[in-house]
């Protein structure tokens, strides 16, 4: 998530709270698991961390806005291999009596979901398993690409452009054109956008609500506090016309 790094270090090295669990490298990336007293289990990507099993405020966060939405039976989650926006979604509608026809998880990395699996329990709780998850080990901006009559889209991936011949601003323009085509009229779309520590921050949210407020009307956003990244983190939202 590249959050500020001022509670942990920057070369790699074990940090001393820490206990290391697990360490693999995938095809796409080195994944490692930590055990931290404080937050729990911790899943780090390339040396960056990405969740703990404390950060219900994060899978919160993304979840809320769906609750806007008197039907919402359709979900796709892209990204999110750790399970914890999944868990937290099957959560609340179970506690709330709501009817849940699928919610399908597209995540590019196997691995990442084979360890939380093993070693993050409280994040992902039984979701994987849950009759109404689909789990897709594939690429999420292909699949998204695709879709259609989606009642909500929950984006928990970077902002970063994941080729080398896009900008930024056309990353972001050419995800968010996939989403609009795949949500339904009135359909949701929710996403993490960045943390108040990043020095890109204020450009990155400019664009954001730019690029929203142009492609889908009003932008709504929520800033929370995530236990292990020690900051404010921003969350967005919109809604499909």
């Amino acid at each position: 998530m590249n959050q500020q790094h001022f509670l942990f270090p920057t070369d790699g090295s074990v940090p001393p709270d820490r206990f290391l669990l697990e360490r693999r490298r995938s095809e796409w990336q080195h994944i490692a698991i930590y055990q931290h007293p404080v937050y729990g289990n911790q899943l780090w990507i390339d040396d960056d961390l990405q969740i703990s099993e404390s950060d219900f405020a994060y899978n919160s966060a993304m979840v809320a806005p769906l609750l806007t939405l008197e039907h919402c039976q359709q979900v796709a989650i892209l990204g999110g291999g750790d399970g914890g926006v999944l868990n937290y979604l099957l959560a609340t509608w179970d506690q709330l009596q709501r009817p849940l026809a699928r919610a399908t998880l597209i995540d590019i990395d196997g691995a990442v979901i084979d360890l939380c699996r093993k070693w993050m329990p409280v994040q992902w709780g039984d979701a994987f398993d849950d009759p109404r998850a689909a789990v897709v080990v594939g690429d999420a901006f292909a699949w998204i690409e695709q879709a259609r009559d989606l009642d909500a889209v929950i984006y928990d991936l970077t902002m970063d452009p994941v080729r080398d011949d896009l900008s930024q601003r056309q990353f972001i323009d050419q995800l968010f054109a996939h989403v609009r085509a795949a949500l339904r009229p009135g359909g949701v779309f929710s996403l993490q956008a960045c943390g108040e520590w990043d020095p890109d921050s204020s450009a990155l949210l400019a664009t954001l609500r730019e690029r929203l407020g142009a492609m889908f009307g009003e932008v709504r956003e929520q800033t929370v506090m995530v236990p292990s990244y020690g900051e404010l983190w921003t969350f967005i939202s919109v809604q499909a016309d």
